[in-house]
This record gives structure tokens, C-alpha cells and sequence, in this order.
């Protein structure tokens, strides 16, 4: 009985084996070998791939935040008016609508021509806005021209340095106040500190500068107004009277420096009198006694 039922068992076993190794057989025959054309476009699909993360790429960089670009601007505009003084009041007015100051002005006044020269400062975002609407004033322009420096590359250059330095000194700053146990040690380290601070300052005062055109442009302007010509007037010269009232007060003058001579030399004055008042009785002597 016990040899039947191993019988059994083992046809049972060996029945289960070869079904599943005929169903491998069947997958394999179901899957097709790989050609020459699937090899390619595998190759394909490689490059395809490739490419598709190179634009993957270009695309987070494009998706990246630009260097905000910090640009200098500079203005110069020169025109012709009917009335200087008039022209200047409004161009102080419009200067000031637009958000602007005048930072320095200069009033020339020649033989045939009235002209004021102004410095004028104003935030970069109406710099523009503020050319055409001083323009409107001209009754002939003369000249325009505007002027850009890009100055990012410096920029962003000391904003780096700065991070740096400062990094550096806080390193030395807690050598200073944990590690730096002997006297040479504190001094190194408040030297080094000292130097960097003063790079550190240098570097804000720069970066401060920067900012400060970045964010406000300038435009020199000149407005001139012709005029009838005059010739200049000639050399001043004094009159008669002014003259002569010069030559008393120059006498006056003359006689007090005197009077002040006399008195300095009083002694030789006083011993000149005795002598001249003695000359007689000084003779006589001589002439008795030879």
C-alpha cells in the first residue's frame, strides 16, 4: 500500500514539472527575437531619450530666474527757450512731478546769450518720461543723447565678495571669542578682524554707489536764451572825486605813519635839540682852548 501511494506521488510530481516547463517553452516561442530594425530603434528611443533630457535641461534653466540686469543711465539734452528765467521755474516744476531733484544749476550770462545749466537726478523708471516731457519746453533742440553702462558684472562681484568676507570675518570673530586663549592669538585674530571690516566697508560704500545711480539716473541739462548783443562793459575806472577822496585818505594815512616814526625815535630826536641848542657854548670852548 505504501508503494502505491509513492507510485502515485511521483507521477503526480513529474506531471506538474513537464506542463510548466512546456509552458515556458510556449512563452519563450510567443516572445520574437530581437532584429536588426528593433536594435535600431532601440538606438532610436536611446537618442530620442538623450535629446528629450537635454531639453528637459534647457528647460529648468530657462525656468530659472534671470540676473536682474543693473544698468547705469545718463541723459544730456540741450535746447533754445524764449525766457530763461521763466523756463528754469517750470523745468524745476516738472523735475519734481516726475519725482526728481535738482542736484546743481548754473546761470551764464554773455554778450549775446542767457543760458542755465542744470544736473538733474531722477528715478531710472521715468527717466525716459522726464526727457520728453522737458523736450515739450523747447523751442529748438539742440541736442539729445542718452547713454547706458551695464555694471551687473561688477555688481554681482562685490555682492559675492562681500558674502565671503563677511563669512571669513565671523569665523575669526568666534576665534576671537572661544578659541583664542594668549594674548597673540587675541591680537591676530582682532588684526585680521580689523582688516577684513575695513575691505568689508570699502566694498558696501562701492556697492552702496552703484545702487545709487542704478536707481537714479542722470540728465544734464542746458537751456539757453538768445539776446540782443551787448558788448561788455569796459574796465571800471574811478572818477575825479573818487580819486581824490583815495589821495586824502592815503595822506592821512602818509602823516599818521610819520607821526608814529617820531615818536618811535624820540631819544635821537631829544639829543639832536640839546646838541643844536649847545652848538654855541660848544664852539667858544673849542676856540679858546685849540
Amino acid at each position: 500500500m505504501e508503494r502505491l501511494l509513492m507510485t502515485l506521488f511521483l507521477i503526480l510530481t513529474l506531471n506538474a514539472c513537464s506542463q510548466a516547463g512546456n509552458k515556458e517553452t510556449a512563452m519563450a516561442g510567443e516572445m520574437p527575437a530581437p532584429s536588426m530594425e528593433s536594435e535600431k530603434m532601440a538606438d532610436k528611443d536611446e537618442y530620442r531619450y538623450d535629446d528629450q533630457s537635454g531639453e528637459e535641461n534647457r528647460d529648468q534653466s530657462a525656468g530659472k530666474p534671470e540676473v536682474q540686469r543693473q544698468i547705469i543711465r545718463t541723459g544730456n539734452l540741450r535746447f533754445q527757450v524764449d525766457h530763461v528765467k521763466q523756463s528754469s521755474t517750470r523745468v524745476e516744476e516738472i523735475v519734481a512731478r516726475f519725482g526728481g531733484y535738482v542736484s546743481g544749476m548754473t546761470l551764464t550770462n554773455t554778450s549775446y546769450q542767457i543760458s542755465n545749466y542744470f544736473q538733474i537726478r531722477v528715478p531710472a523708471g521715468r527717466f525716459d518720461s522726464l526727457m520728453n516731457a522737458l523736450e515739450e519746453e523747447a523751442v529748438f533742440v539742440n541736442s539729445r543723447s542718452m547713454n547706458t553702462q551695464d555694471v551687473t558684472e561688477e555688481y554681482l562681484d562685490i555682492e559675492t565678495r562681500l558674502k565671503t568676507k563677511k563669512e571669513v570675518r565671523d569665523r575669526y570673530v568666534d576665534i576671537l571669542r572661544n578659541k583664542a586663549k594668549t594674548v597673540e592669538e587675541v591680537l591676530k585674530a582682532e588684526e585680521a578682524i580689523r582688516v577684513l571690516q575695513e575691505e568689508i566697508e570699502a566694498r558696501e560704500g562701492r556697492l552702496r554707489y552703484l545702487k545709487d545711480q542704478v536707481g537714479m539716473s542722470t540728465i544734464d541739462l542746458e537751456i539757453y536764451e538768445e539776446v540782443t548783443y551787448q558788448p561788455e562793459p569796459k574796465t571800471f575806472r574811478r572818477t575825479f572825486v573818487g580819486r581824490a577822496l583815495t589821495g586824502l585818505q592815503n595822506g592821512w594815512e602818509a602823516m599818521l605813519s610819520f607821526f608814529i616814526i617820531l615818536i618811535n625815535i624820540w631819544p635821537f630826536l631829544l639829543i639832536g635839540a640839546v646838541l643844536i641848542w649847545q652848538r654855541k657854548r660848544i664852539f667858544r670852548f673849542r676856540k679858546r682852548n685849540p
